[in-house]
């Protein structure tokens, strides 16, 4: 076995060497969850894990790709070569053992690299615009099989390797994987694996093209712009909470209180981002305007006892004087059903007279107690993997330093 280990190796180092990476990281990951029983410490081996605050869940994410260095990009082909379980490793290893000698016999060492590379990276980018957190070599091997689907008319030895009834194979698991993700039987990085073959394919049909570089190097000058975006998607009303979050952090409340209004605005299903917003202008005593904040957000989160219970407690500080106009405000608000969210906001305590000089009353949250920004981790990442349905997560105790929970798609 040793003998033809070494054989191998020595007609692909490259690919045995990668393969060798992406296994020796698998354990060195599993072996840290054990010991820490922290899926965080994953991002010391660069990998890109979703997490979300403590005590609001609700904002979850990649934050490391949303805020540090500017070389925290380089964690997105860094994940690739991360697994989430020994089946996923194992597929991956010997498809990548099956195409790869075949690319890396025929293309110099730096090109088989350049192609490793951005097959780690390029796949990938599409699934983080659908807002997945993917890990897994999956995408390279795609790209390695959409390779092969050229080069096999013009090489007799990758047509003899992967032949018809090789090819017909690799297309039925493909569309088996659409099949079992759409059947909600596992999550699995569609975007990644298609993604993966057109680049694939392009970057062999560019190799045989007269101007076949001028073409690859204008398809890569766009990989930079994809990129950036993924690391600054302002289309995402999570990203906004992220950055207001850190805003209050840093600089209190207020300061975050622009970010949360985009937040809201471009996703309103944040019941945290609504009671921000809602305890900001509490806590300023502009009362009208607090419960104004806090009706929009249970118009949106109708299932949010946070902010049902915030805006009880609002409407009882709220003056005589300006009742009537709080009460037009949950007309506007609930229209039809206004009568219905009044007796279950107003009528369940008796109102109680508000004075302006007064602390807010203990329902009611104080600034600093919105500052617990200690990142846990909400639903699993996965092998190249989209990000997963919402489940339940485990109990968080957010006196505990780094207590999180993680989340998978296979």
């Amino acid at each position: 076995m040793f003998a033809a280990l070494v054989r191998d190796f020595r007609k692909a180092p490259i690919t045995f060497i990668l393969i060798a990476v992406s296994v020796a990281l698998f354990f060195a990951a599993e072996y840290q969850q054990t010991r820490n029983k922290d899926v965080m410490s994953l991002g010391t081996l660069g990998r890109v894990v979703d997490l979300s605050f403590v005590g609001g869940e609700d904002v979850h994410g990649p934050f490391d790709l949303w805020s540090g260095p500017w070389w925290r990009w380089l964690r997105i082909p860094a994940s690739s070569f991360h697994h989430g379980g020994i089946l996923h490793l194992f597929f991956n290893a010997s498809s990548l053992w099956f195409l790869g000698p075949l690319m890396e016999r025929r293309l110099r060492k730096t090109a088989y690299l350049s192609f490793w590379f951005f097959a780690a990276l390029i796949p990938m980018l599409p699934e983080y615009f659908m807002q997945h957190i993917p890990i897994g070599l999956s995408g390279v091997v795609c790209a390695m099989f959409g390779w092969c689907l050229v080069e096999r008319r013009y090489d007799s030895a990758v047509a003899y390797r992967v032949h018809d009834g090789v090819v017909r194979n690799l297309w039925t698991c493909l569309i088996v994987c659409v099949v079992l993700t759409a059947a909600n039987v596992l999550n699995i990085a569609n975007l990644a694996h298609f993604a993966g073959v057109i680049y694939g394919w392009l970057n062999a049909r560019a190799a045989r093209a007269r101007f076949g570089w001028l073409m690859w190097l204008g398809g890569h000058l766009l990989v930079p712009v994809a990129v950036f975006g993924v690391m600054h998607p302002i289309w995402i009303g999570r990203y906004h909470a992220f950055k207001g979050r850190q805003a209050a952090q840093e600089n209190g409340l207020s300061a975050g209180v622009p970010f949360f209004q985009e937040a809201v605005r471009r996703d309103p299903t944040l019941p945290s981002i609504w009671v921000r917003l809602a305890s900001e202008r509490a806590t300023q005593l502009d009362l009208v305007a607090a419960w104004k904040f806090a009706i929009t957000g249970l118009d949106f989160n109708r299932s949010s006892n946070e902010l049902e219970n915030l805006a009880r407690a609002i409407w009882r500080l709220i003056p005589a004087d300006k009742q009537a106009e709080a009460m037009q405000e949950l007309q506007k608000t609930f229209l039809s059903e206004a009568d219905a969210w009044s007796k279950r906001l107003i009528a369940v305590a008796p109102n109680a007279k508000a004075q302006s000089s007064s602390p807010l009353i203990d329902m009611l949250p104080a600034e600093g107690e919105w500052e617990s920004l200690q990142p846990s981790q909400s639903d699993e990442p996965s092998p190249t993997g989209r990000r997963g349905r919402k489940r339940k997560s485990p109990e968080i105790n957010p006196d505990q330093d780094g207590s999180a929970v993680e989340g998978r798609t296979l």
